[in-house]
């Protein structure tokens, strides 16, 4: 099978390809990611803010999309609007600039940017574990990082970092797999050219699912690869001086994503008919995309705390993980359950 039949691959996207314009909530407005300020205040009292997307307008962010066509964000005093993500954005970079209010990125990037003098704090996150999995053919499944050893694993080099740490966290000798180098989509698993590969589940599992493939796959964050994906984070000063704008965008949030979880089908369709309508989504494999999310969303501390929580345990964990991973911040400076506290 050809490599050109797994399109719209996460990492695929790295080497080029979709336009990335941002897209204004409740509708398909553009906006420019250069627009100066991006927070104001109506008579009425409701404000507007950019929110930086992670990435592009996939189904990822089905809970936006819904906070946005129902109403959540308009019944917290909001006016929200999109700034699309890709390959070559950098919501911290754009959230410090002042051109985005709040950003969308992984726990490691903002950490990573904190180090370097950006004053920034995660204030809730999407997805609890990690995307970052082990995908391979259902025929011959992996398991565990153990289950590894002596097998050929696809390894992107953007991803060398992440694998290596599991290795370390797992106490496996990196000599004892053969590391195959591989660019971003999953033909080398369908052609049998390796026994694994690093991908993201939410990504290439469902793309090859879609075309009748059964696939297998575990994920990092269950051998104890523990970094938050998806966090949402503002500067430290917007969280000190404007929590309660931040604490009404994330309670819209929160609602849109129960929403999604109950019925996947509400985020595919906005995704497919209004907010990502021109990017050339799979239907199906967004509809998979969409279904898979629950899997790296919901836990225990969900059920207890809600949808976006910050659990002090997982903080510390992130935080291990994050210092192993040679990017040295304290839970303080990283994140901040304030906001989370006021809904």
């Amino acid at each position: 099978m050809s490599h050109s039949g797994f399109s719209l691959s996460r990492r695929s996207l790295l080497k080029g390809g979709l336009g990335l314009g941002a897209i204004a909530l409740g509708g398909p407005t553009l906006l420019t990611a250069c627009s100066g300020s991006s927070t104001s205040v109506a008579a009425d009292g409701t404000t507007t803010i950019d929110y930086q997307l992670s990435w592009l307008p996939t189904t990822e962010h089905s809970g936006s999309w819904i906070a946005s066509d129902t109403g959540l964000y308009t019944n917290n005093k909001l006016k929200v609007g999109f700034l699309n993500g890709g390959p070559n954005v950098s919501p911290d970079t754009v959230v410090m600039s002042g051109k985005a209010a709040v950003g969308g990125s992984n726990a490691d990037v903002v950490a990573n940017a904190i180090t370097q003098g950006a004053d920034l704090k995660v204030f809730g996150t999407r997805f609890q574990k990690s995307p970052f999995c082990i995908l391979s053919l259902a025929e011959t499944p992996i398991n565990s990082p153990q289950e590894m050893i002596g097998k050929k694993i696809g390894v992107a080099a953007l991803n060398e970092t992440s694998f290596n740490l599991l290795l370390q966290i797992n106490n496996i000798d990196p000599d004892s797999i053969e590391v195959v180098p591989v660019q971003f989509d999953p033909a080398p698993v369908v052609n049998k050219e390796v026994d694994g590969q690093v991908v993201f589940v939410i990504n290439e599992p469902t793309q090859l699912e879609t075309k009748g493939i059964a696939t297998n796959t575990f994920l990092f964050a269950d051998f104890g690869y523990a970094v938050f994906s998806g966090v949402y984070f503002a500067k430290t000063e917007t969280v000190d001086s404007n929590p309660e704008m931040l604490a009404g965008f994330l309670r819209a949030e929160r609602l849109g994503w129960e929403a999604n979880v109950a019925d996947p089908t509400l985020g595919t369709n906005l995704t497919l008919n209004v907010f990502g309508k021109d990017q050339g989504f799979d239907r199906a494999q967004q509809l998979l995309e969409s279904q898979t999310l629950p899997q790296i969303m919901v836990t225990p501390d969900t059920d207890a705390g809600g949808l976006l929580t910050l659990p002090p345990a997982l903080i510390e964990k992130n935080i291990a993980t994050l210092s192993a991973n040679g990017i040295d911040v304290t839970a303080d400076q990283l994140f901040t359950t304030k906001i989370l506290d006021m809904i």
